[in-house]
C-alpha cells in the first residue's frame, strides 16, 4: 500500500481507539471535528461548516441535526435569511471540548511513537503541507 493511502487507515484507526471512550457522551468520533469547528466558530451555517469540513451538504445536515437532538448545539433561523441555519455550541459542547482536547493529544502521541522532537515538527510539517496542497486544489474545482 502506498504510504500516503495509510493516512486514511490511520484516520479509520483513530476512530476506532476514539469509540470507546466516547461512550456515554452521544457523540461518536465521526461528530469530533463538527464539535471542534462549532466550538470554534460558533454561529456559521451549516453550508459553511460542510465547506470548512470537506463533506456534502446532505450529511453535514443530518449531523448537525444529531448533534442537535444529543444536546450539543442549536440550529436557529439567520435574521437575515430564515433559509440558513446559524449553529452554536451549547455549554455541553463546551464542557466536552477540554475531554475531546485530551483523546486528540493522546491519539497523536500513539501515532508519533518513538518520534523524535525533531520529527514530530518535521511529520506536523509535512502534513501541513499535504494538506495545503490538497486544498488548493479542491478549491480549483468546479462549484
Amino acid at each position: 500500500m502506498h504510504a500516503l493511502n495509510r493516512l486514511n487507515t490511520i484516520v479509520r484507526y483513530g476512530n476506532q481507539w476514539r469509540a470507546p471512550k466516547l461512550e456515554g457522551t452521544g457523540i461518536g468520533p465521526c461528530d469530533r471535528p463538527y464539535l471542534f469547528y462549532i466550538c470554534h466558530h460558533p454561529g456559521h451555517s451549516q453550508d459553511t461548516i460542510s465547506l470548512a469540513l470537506c463533506v456534502n451538504k446532505s450529511s453535514a445536515a443530518r449531523r448537525l441535526a444529531y448533534l442537535e437532538r444529543e444536546g450539543y448545539v442549536t440550529r436557529t433561523p439567520d435574521e437575515n435569511d430564515r433559509r440558513v441555519l446559524l449553529i452554536h455550541p451549547t455549554e455541553k459542547a463546551i464542557a466536552l471540548l477540554p475531554a475531546l482536547r485530551e483523546l486528540s493529544r493522546e491519539w497523536n502521541a500513539i501515532i508519533t511513537a518513538g518520534f523524535s522532537e525533531d520529527e514530530v515538527e518535521q511529520f506536523s510539517r509535512l502534513i501541513e503541507r499535504a494538506f495545503a496542497n490538497a486544498r488548493q486544489k479542491a478549491e480549483e474545482l468546479p462549484k
